[in-house]
């Protein structure tokens, strides 16, 4: 016989709200009636009614807020695709995404979308922008009225969203130190770009390329850390003052920013071959940077996964209740070198 919501709720004398927000992990049920309502789930062997749910999500859709940067930064085009299957994969099941694209130098707009989405009833939010102090209370003010929140490509670090999906940044900043150790002289100088060390994964990568070079004895020097804002205007004008400055400087570390800027800023100079440069990511100016060999290498991290797998997980989690399997979930780190291509 089918083990239903009802037979539950009458066996634990409590109702059947009650046990679905057990079902569905949601708050507002005492510690020891949700015990007792997973120790008769248990003994009866129950199975959610996967069909019946889908009908009623195809009649009311499951609605999923999506929070990250301007559409004109062109990484995150790849990231959305991934968010594309995977939304794909789930239409029949009911599923309608809401977009919000912010500033990313604004802690204030991301934390107001995501407010604004909680007040209008979604499902659950993917989020992507910064990492400060009001987005963290935003978050956390969205997990206590039950919509659960997962972070992807740049996390938000002690905040109540229940797992973050992108790449193991720190370790892709030692990867970069390596490459740099392995192709400067000893005592050459360098530049670091980043977007914006508000921004989790900008600074977890910068973090992990010092302390890759601490690790090969700091032969490396660091002149300055650059934050172009992921713009190309804000990138070419600071390297290109750098490079004016330093007509010695020995390569640059491309951790997160305008790749396009850093090619052109180089050839402006008509540095092509005597700077070495690492960068992250295979969006065109990289690709563009590599076949010309001006870029040495570029790191990347699978932008297409970190989109699917972020909208499955937080799917799974809303629609069967189901906790992700780890805090962190990496996507692979890979080197490429013009010979990639």
């Amino acid at each position: 016989m089918t083990v239903t919501i009802r037979e539950i709720a009458k066996q634990a004398g409590v109702s059947r709200g009650t046990v679905d927000r057990v079902l569905n992990d949601r708050p507002g049920v005492k510690p020891e009636v949700r015990d007792r309502i997973l120790s008769i789930v248990a003994e009866l062997n129950y199975v959610p009614n996967i069909a019946a749910k889908a009908l009623a999500y195809q009649k009311k859709p499951l609605v999923f807020g999506i929070v990250m940067p301007p559409q004109e930064i062109q990484f995150f085009e790849a990231i959305r695709n991934g968010i594309g299957v995977a939304a794909e994969e789930l239409k029949d099941l009911g599923v309608r995404l809401e977009y919000r694209f912010v500033d990313n130098k604004s802690p204030e707009e991301g934390a107001a979308a995501i407010r604004e989405l909680v007040e209008a009833g979604v499902s659950g939010i993917m989020f992507s922008v910064m990492d400060d102090e009001l987005i963290r209370a935003s978050i956390d003010y969205a997990a206590e009225r039950a919509v659960p929140i997962v972070t992807f490509n740049s996390d938000v670090e002690l905040s109540k969203r229940i797992c973050f999906v992108g790449q193991d940044l720190h370790k892709s900043g030692m990867v970069a130190a390596g490459l740099m150790n392995r192709v400067l002289q000893a005592n050459a100088k360098v530049l670091v770009v980043t977007g914006n060390l508000k921004f989790h994964a900008h600074r977890s990568r910068v973090e992990g390329f010092k302390q890759g070079l601490a690790e090969h004895g700091n032969k490396l020097e660091v002149l300055q850390v650059i934050e172009g804002f992921d713009r190309y205007a804000d990138t070419y004008l600071q390297l290109d003052c750098a490079l004016n400055a330093n007509p010695d400087l020995g390569g640059i570390y491309m951790a997160t920013g305008d790749i396009g800027a850093c090619v052109d800023v180089i050839k402006h100079h008509k540095q092509e071959g005597k700077l070495r440069v690492v960068c992250n990511d295979l969006i065109s100016p990289a690709i563009l940077g590599l076949r010309e060999r001006i870029i040495d290498f570029t790191i990347v991290q699978n932008p297409e996964r970190q989109g699917y797998l972020s909208l499955r997980i937080l799917f799974d989690h809303v629609f069967a209740g189901k906790q992700p399997e780890s805090e962190h979930h990496y996507t692979e780190t890979h080197i490429y070198i013009p010979e990639s291509l």
